[in-house]
C-alpha cells in the first residue's frame, strides 16, 4: 500500500506523497479536517500516516517559506 505522510509544521499541516515526482501540499492547521478529507478524496488508494519526521517537516517548511516569499514579492509588484 502507498502512503502519504502528514506532518505538523508550525501553524501548518503538511502532506508528503512519495514517488517519482514527490508531491508536497500544506494547509493551515485549523483546516486539518478539511485537508485530510481532501487528501482522502484525491488519493483513495493511499494510506494517510501522521508522522514526526524531521526530513519531511523540513521539506514542507521549505515550500511554505518559498510561497510566503512569492506572496510578498507579488504583493510588492501589484502595488
Amino acid at each position: 500500500m502507498k502512503d502519504i505522510y502528514i506532518v505538523h509544521v508550525g501553524n501548518y499541516i503538511g502532506a508528503y506523497r512519495c514517488g517519482k515526482c514527490p508531491t508536497i501540499t500544506y494547509a493551515s492547521a485549523d483546516k486539518f479536517i478539511d485537508f485530510v478529507k481532501s487528501l482522502r478524496e484525491d488519493y483513495p488508494e493511499y494510506r494517510l500516516r501522521c508522522v514526526r519526521n524531521w526530513g519531511i517537516e523540513e521539506e514542507v517548511r521549505k515550500i511554505i517559506d518559498r510561497d510566503k516569499i512569492l506572496q510578498q514579492r507579488i504583493g510588492k509588484f501589484m502595488r
